[in-house]
C-alpha cells in the first residue's frame, strides 16, 4: 500500500549515463508523470539482463494495472550516498520525477562509512526532492554484522528516523525474504539473481 499511495497519475525504463531503456511511444509519454529509481546495483540489474530486474518489472505491473507513469532508473552500480547526492539536482531537473523511489547506503554500509554522513546525505536528498515537490519513498537497507553490532544497529535505524524525521514513506527492508537464501542471491553472495527481482518489486509495493 505504501508505494500505490504515492502513485497518482500515470512506465519506460530510459536511459542515464549509459543506463538502460525501454520506450513508450511519444504521445504516450506526454501524458505520463514520471517515477525516478534512484540507487544502486541493487535497482541496476547487476549481474543480469536490464529487462530481468525490478524496475523493468515495475514499468510492466504499473502498466498492467494501467497506471501511466514512466519510471526512469537512474541507478548505477557501487554508487554510495554521497555519490547518489552529489548527482541529485541534476537528475531531479532533468528528469523531473513525480515520485523518487530512493535506494541508497548499501554500499556506504559495506564500506564501514560514516553512518551519520550517510544519514546526513540521505537527508540532503530528501530534502532536494521535497523542495523540487517529488513524493519520496525511501527504501532501507540492513547490512552483514561485519563491522559489529553498534555500527549494523545504527546503519538500520538510521531509515526509519528519517522516515519519522522527514515525514516521508519507507519500505524497511529492501531484500526481505530474499537476503541470505542462496536460491536468490547470485555466487557473489549480494546481489539478487532473476529469482529474486520479483520479491524486490513485492517488497517495494508492499500490497
Amino acid at each position: 500500500m505504501v508505494f500505490r499511495f504515492l502513485l497518482m497519475f500515470k512506465c519506460v525504463v530510459v536511459s542515464l549515463l549509459g543506463l538502460s531503456f525501454v520506450a513508450l511511444p511519444t504521445a504516450a509519454l506526454a501524458k505520463n508523470s514520471t517515477i525516478l529509481i534512484y540507487g544502486d546495483s541493487l535497482s541496476a540489474a547487476y549481474g543480469i539482463s536490464q529487462q530481468q530486474g525490478w524496475a523493468t518489472l515495475l514499468q510492466k505491473k504499473l502498466i498492467s494495472q494501467h497506471y501511466q507513469y514512466d519510471v526512469i532508473n537512474a541507478s548505477i552500480s557501487g554508487e554510495t550516498s554521497s555519490g547518489g547526492l552529489s548527482r541529485l539536482p541534476f537528475a531531479l531537473t532533468k528528469f523531473k520525477p513525480n515520485i523518487i523511489v530512493l535506494e541508497l547506503g548499501a554500499n556506504d554500509g559495506l564500506r564501514g562509512l560514516s553512518v551519520k554522513e550517510m544519514s546526513k546525505n540521505l537527508s540532503a536528498m530528501i530534502m532536494l526532492s521535497k523542495k523540487a515537490k517529488v513524493k519520496v519513498l525511501l527504501v532501507g537497507m540492513r547490512i552483514p554484522p561485519n563491522y559489529g553490532p553498534k555500527y549494523t544497529t545504527s546503519f538500520s535505524q538510521t531509515y526509519r528516523q528519517l522516515s519519522l524525521q522527514h515525514k516521508v514513506s519507507l519500505v524497511p527492508f529492501m531484500l526481505e525474504n530474499i537476503a541470505a537464501k542462496p536460491k536468490l542471491i547470485q555466487d557473489d553472495g549480494l546481489h539478487p539473481n532473476v529469482l529474486g527481482q520479483p520479491l524486490i518489486l513485492e517488497n517495494i509495493w508492499q500490497e
